[in-house]
């Protein structure tokens, strides 16, 4: 009896002696695991709200102020204002203001914090652009100079909110990818603690080992294994919740946690999408299937007529043309390859357009060696091409300059073309804006407006651009860069 008495005793101590401290350890993980909850459900709400703003708040105000300005919508009378309800400008940015200055005083982490309020800044300043034009309205007159202050300065303020509401709600993910690596490292520590009071417990008693192997060992290893996959990305496995012990308290969390984890994953993603798909019309764009299909017709042309010269010569062009092109991955290269790029896409195009154009590319010493985004004057000159001397009868001359100016660099293409009617070219000026190609045009507008939205990508305000053009006279494109990229 006292030797029963005595295992059941050690028994008991041996319960006890892995209980407590199991206890103690699950109490201590589940008040992580709810901080941890806190901080991450605070941080996806951030991110719902942020996000609520970077799909529609552009567009929107957008939208209602060029309506203002083409008169759509009567700004000058009370009810015309009153007409607008929550879309009004500034019951717009009133609202975001707020929304944003309630998340700054949320914020303790000093990177979202600064990008907060740069948020709050850029708002003030839209709200000041607002006041001009509003004020311009109500005095009547200023249409073009209403215009120009929408794409130069509301578009261009919206896209940056845009853009930094974007970065808000990447510094959140990444505060939320720290929070897991938090997660994951003290369940780590969890699951090392339990496999030590398991190995005493087994010295203890052979009786609990059992019992320790299915309520314990076997749920640890799962979410071991849980853990692993969910740090490689895939959040298919799920705990079973079966022992009605704590650590299904723990596998309930975690399987939420998971869940969670995963939607905002997906919610992340969808956001990039539209950050990436000017990146891809881009890609699209830098080889053109149809250019290469002519050239290389031209090429064969040109063998059949027994001119192997010039289709050595034209060869050679293409050749330079595609190097730059690829340029081994680089999107920025300089000012001299840029040149060689235009020069050979021209000289391939003179062959098969001779009757048509001409060109001239007059580029200055000093800029050569600066830096440049690629692909940025080829469209320019494309767009000169088909939709300034081809479609007429005399040949048409295209015209390449590029020049240094203090610190930026000057860069012209013009041609002597057909040019565009008044509202032909505003309509091209907007799209410059917009980034969309013209209606029936067969993309007229379309590569040069591709490439605006990448400089503002990379300079930000610090580029600009122009166009003129009369009808029957040509068209001139002139753009303005900084010799250095930051």
């Amino acid at each position: 009896m006292k030797k029963s008495k005595s295992i059941r005793t050690r028994v008991i101590l041996s319960i006890w002696t892995v209980l407590v401290p199991m206890s103690l350890l699950l109490a201590v993980s589940l008040g992580y695991l709810y901080n941890f909850y806190r901080r991450y459900d605070g941080i996806v709400k951030n991110i719902t709200q942020a996000n609520e703003y970077n799909m529609t708040f552009k567009e929107n105000l957008d939208s209602v102020m060029y309506h203002i300005i083409v008169a759509s919508v009567d700004y000058k009378t009370k009810k015309g204002r009153e007409s607008l309800g929550d879309k009004d400008p500034y019951t717009q940015i009133d609202n975001a203001r707020r929304q944003f200055a309630q998340l700054r005083e949320q914020t303790t982490d000093r990177d979202k914090a600064a990008t907060l309020n740069r948020i709050l800044r850029l708002l003030s300043t839209l709200e000041q652009r607002v006041d001009d034009i509003v004020a311009n309205v109500k005095e009547g007159g200023h249409y073009d100079e209403n215009i120009q202050m929408f794409n130069m300065d509301i578009s261009i303020i919206t896209q940056l909110i845009q853009d930094t509401i974007q970065q808000y709600i990447y510094e959140s993910a990444t505060e939320m990818e720290n929070v897991r690596k938090e997660v994951n490292a003290h369940v780590i520590i969890f699951i090392r603690i339990m496999l030590v009071l398991f190995a005493v417990m087994l010295m203890l008693s052979l009786i609990l080992s059992r019992y320790m192997t299915d309520k314990v060992i076997e749920p640890i290893d799962a979410m071991c294994e849980a853990t692993e996959l969910y740090a490689a990305g895939d959040f298919s496995k799920k705990l079973e919740v079966k022992n009605e012990n704590e650590l299904d308290v723990l596998a309930n969390s975690f399987n939420k946690m998971g869940d969670d984890i995963e939607k905002l994953i997906d919610a992340v993603g969808e956001e990039q999408k539209e950050k990436q798909s000017l990146e891809m019309k881009l890609l699209t764009a830098e080889i053109n299937p149809h250019f290469l299909y002519n050239t290389l017709d031209t090429i064969v042309w040109l063998t059949e007529a027994g001119d192997d010269e010039e289709a050595v010569k034209i060869l050679t062009y293409l050749s330079d043309f595609f190097r730059v092109s690829l340029s081994n991955g680089r999107d920025v290269i300089t000012v001299e390859e840029e040149e060689t790029h235009i020069n050979s896409y021209l000289a391939i195009q003179k062959v098969r357009f001779s009757d048509v154009m001409d060109y001239e590319i007059s580029i200055d010493e000093e800029i050569k060696g600066c830096q440049m985004v690629k692909m940025t004057l080829q469209p320019l000159v494309e767009n000169a091409i088909y939709h300034g001397v081809r479609n007429q009868r005399k040949k048409g001359i295209i015209q390449v300059r590029g020049r240094a100016q203090g610190n930026y660099m000057i860069f012209t293409v013009a041609d002597t073309g057909k040019g565009m009617t008044p509202g032909e070219l505003d309509d091209f000026r907007q799209r410059l804006v917009t980034g969309e190609p013209a209606q029936g045009t067969e993309g007229h507008g379309f590569g040069v407006a591709n490439v605006v939205s990448r400089l503002r990508l990379y300079y930000g305000k610090d580029m600009d651009i122009s166009v003129r053009s009369y009808e029957g006279h040509g068209t001139e494109i002139k753009l303005v860069l900084p010799k250095s990229i930051q």
